[in-house]
């Protein structure tokens, strides 16, 4: 973590196989955290990506994700009172506020509680003998439940950036990972990214997740350097979700060729990008039509479809490993701006011959949103703008 002379927060972040979180020896606190030493495990939660951060006094290290499609920030804590997902050593150890000087629990009348409770439909969440604001908020089939409270929230080399970070003390979680737990980065107050943004002189955040698990991405909150390839408008939320940050995508690719589509149906689509969700979710019309263009596309380069399974995947007619280099390519068209992927962001692989296409229907996710997942942005550089409004992506930044 470093603050730069313009006044931007600047962050590591790191894939879950990044050496970093596989190397058992211990880790020299300027490449993650003085907070605590990070040692290996590859499955610590596949398709995430994680930031450092320290909460209370003293300081507890935990490994969260980092997901703008969520506003409240959230860590395991200890004396859970229901049950709590298993956690790796290497996410660091529940948090325990009653061991945490500088600990406050956050009252039933606080604007954060009453805020938090109306975003998430609770409609009273409250332990009235010692005032103390309960919360609840899911990811699907997924959910965290605890109590509201601050704390001093360190990063970096020890640096309070903030004294009364807001956040969840989990007490009752369903949740499939084994972080330590999930930093929101959502259009709230009181998410992680505007908790931040107020001690910077501007409103925007970038970051840029490696696709290769060997490289160091990076996070940043406050002023960003303005060279940006391509530049798109930034939508405030999607339907009731009004907290998400969403995209125009127009049209879709394969190899320079547009999807064969209905010209009755209106293939325009709002996407919410959410930097927590893995695959990207399009439409059904054109999923089906861009799966279609991309199984012809990779039979005239020797491969064929397997069937019988959701995911669309593809193995060489020969049996020789993938050639990623020979794959079709694939290119989104967003309001102004043209994004062109690169193979490993259009396909992942299951194995050295298998691949399978990064893409679903919206009938697959969260029934009807699209969503514009972290693959298909890995190695780019993403600016969310939120004083222009806009969406930027610069390529081969990670």
């Amino acid at each position: 973590f470093r603050l730069s002379k313009d006044g931007a927060f600047h962050f590591p972040v790191f894939h879950r196989k990044h050496p970093c979180l596989d190397d058992p020896s211990p880790v020299h606190a300027a490449s993650v955290s003085d907070a605590g030493t990070v040692v290996g495990n590859d499955e610590i939660h596949k398709g995430k990506y994680f930031m450092a951060i320290s909460l209370g006094t003293p300081s507890v290290f935990n490994l969260v994700t980092i997901d703008t499609g969520s506003t409240l920030s959230w860590v395991n804590c200890e004396r859970c009172e229901i049950r709590c997902h298993g956690k790796a050593d290497e996410a660091g150890p529940r948090f325990d506020p009653h061991s945490s000087a500088t600990y406050r629990q956050i009252g039933c009348s606080d604007e954060d509680c009453v805020d938090i409770h109306q975003d998430n439909g609770i409609p009273y969440g409250c332990i009235d003998e010692t005032d103390t604001c309960l919360y609840s908020v899911r990811y699907g089939s997924q959910y965290s439940a605890g109590k509201l409270g601050r704390d001093r929230l360190a990063l970096g080399d020890n640096l309070t950036v903030v004294d009364d970070f807001v956040f969840g003390c989990s007490e009752d979680d369903r949740f499939y990972g084994k972080e330590a737990g999930v930093i929101g980065f959502g259009n709230k107050s009181y998410s992680f990214f505007n908790q931040m943004a107020r001690q910077t002189s501007y409103v925007a955040f970038a970051y840029c997740f490696p696709s290769d698990h060997q490289a160091e991405g990076f996070l940043i909150v406050g002023p960003y350097p303005q060279r940006l390839e391509l530049v798109t408008p930034l939508i405030r939320g999607y339907g009731r979700r009004w907290y998400v940050y969403s995209l125009l995508l127009l049209d879709m690719k394969v190899d320079g060729k547009r999807l064969e589509v209905d010209p009755t149906v209106d293939t325009r689509q709002i996407m919410v990008v959410d930097s927590g969700t893995d695959d990207t979710f399009v439409s059904s019309v054109v999923f089906y039509a861009l799966a279609e263009a991309v199984t012809s596309a990779m039979g005239d380069k020797g491969y064929y479809r397997e069937y019988g399974s959701e995911k669309v995947c593809f193995k060489p007619a020969g049996g020789e490993p993938v050639n990623w280099r020979g794959l079709p390519a694939v290119e989104m068209q967003f309001l102004r701006a043209a994004l062109k992927l690169p193979p490993e962001n259009v396909f992942h692989q299951q194995s050295a011959d298998r691949i399978c296409l990064a893409f679903q229907p919206d009938t697959s996710g969260v029934r009807d949103v699209r969503i514009l997942g972290n693959r298909a942005l890995r190695s780019f550089r993403v600016v969310y703008d939120l004083q222009k409004m806009t969406f930027g992506f610069q390529a081969r930044a990670c």
